[in-house]
This record gives structure tokens, sequence and C-alpha cells, in this order.
């Protein structure tokens, strides 16, 4: 069975030699192989431009429109309720047991 570190994909590039001969180097100042320094560096810059992506900045004037919204009385959104019904009678409901009469 694979486990969630194994290594099945291959990534190959075409770099400068300038661009290797630093790669290089740097991976020896942090006694790394060349695969490992280059996979390093570039999960560490994937996860940073990830987190950028996927956090919500807001301003202040946003923030506290937010702060309002969730100190404000809950309102019921027609249509979202009704798309959340509809979702829930189509989606099997695992852990429920159904209850019979003998």
């Amino acid at each position: 069975m694979p486990t969630a570190n194994a290594r099945s994909e291959r990534l190959n590039m075409r770099v400068s030699p300038e661009a290797l001969a630093t790669i290089r180097e740097a991976a020896a100042a942090q006694q790394q192989d060349v695969s490992a320094f280059v996979l390093g560096a570039a999960m560490e810059h994937a996860r940073e431009v990830l987190l950028r992506d996927r956090v919500i900045h807001l301003t202040p004037r946003e923030l506290d429109q937010v702060d309002a919204a969730l100190d404000g009385e809950p309102q019921v959104i027609p249509e979202l309720a009704a798309l959340i019904a509809a979702v829930r009678r189509e989606t099997p409901q695992h852990g429920k047991k159904e209850l019979t009469s003998h």
C-alpha cells in the first residue's frame, strides 16, 4: 500500500548552466542533493502562494461589517434554505440509522 510520501511522479525541467551551478551550490550549502533542495524550495513557495490565495484580507471597514452581520439576528434566505433542503434529500446520510418497527 503506497504511503502518503510515496514518490511516483516525475518533474523535469531545463535550466541554464548558471542556474544549475547556483542551485547546486545552494543545495550543497544546505547539505542536500539537488532534487531535495529544489523540491523543498518549490514546495515552500507553493505553500506561500496558496496561503496568500486562500486567506481573505479585510479592511477595517469590511471587518466591522462582518462583525455586525455575525452579531445580528440570523436571517433565513429562502433560496439558500431550499437548496440546502434539496441537497439533504439527495445526499445519503452516513451514520444515520433508520428506525424500523417490528
